[in-house]
């Protein structure tokens, strides 16, 4: 539930008195959506679910600190869609990801951002095949 809040705040807003979407909630929705992407690409890697689940309470209590709503999310807050995106091809670029990249690039490109210690790599851990 509270993953689908983040996604449903990445569609365009429909009001015309919208506010820029904070930059916490760009970045998150960007880590967590890479994370997750990564995690299903990566066999050897997974969404650490406590950190996920903490990172997302996190972002939302800075939402309704605020003014954001559940309800009102979507229709207050401008499409981060673009933001998010520039921040995206950044992490491919870094990583040298590109389409039909092997899993093994991807692998690398996750654990390098553990190592790093970054805000995508806190949302994965290792994991046996």
């Amino acid at each position: 539930m509270r993953l689908a809040i983040l996604v449903l705040a990445a569609t365009p807003a429909m009001a015309q008195d919208t506010v820029r979407a904070p930059e916490y909630f760009v970045t998150s929705a960007m880590a967590t959506s890479t994370a997750q992407i990564v995690a299903v690409n990566c066999g050897t890697l997974s969404v650490n679910p406590a950190a996920m689940t903490q990172s997302t309470d996190a972002t939302l209590a800075a939402l309704a600190e605020d003014g954001f709503t559940p309800e009102n999310l979507t229709t207050r807050m401008q499409d981060p869609g673009d933001r998010i995106a520039v921040l995206q091809q950044a992490f491919m670029e870094k990583h040298g990801l590109t389409d039909g990249a092997t899993e093994t690039t991807v692998c690398a490109a996750g654990r390098r951002e553990i190592t790093e210690g970054t805000e995508i790599g806190a949302l994965l851990l290792e994991v046996e095949r």
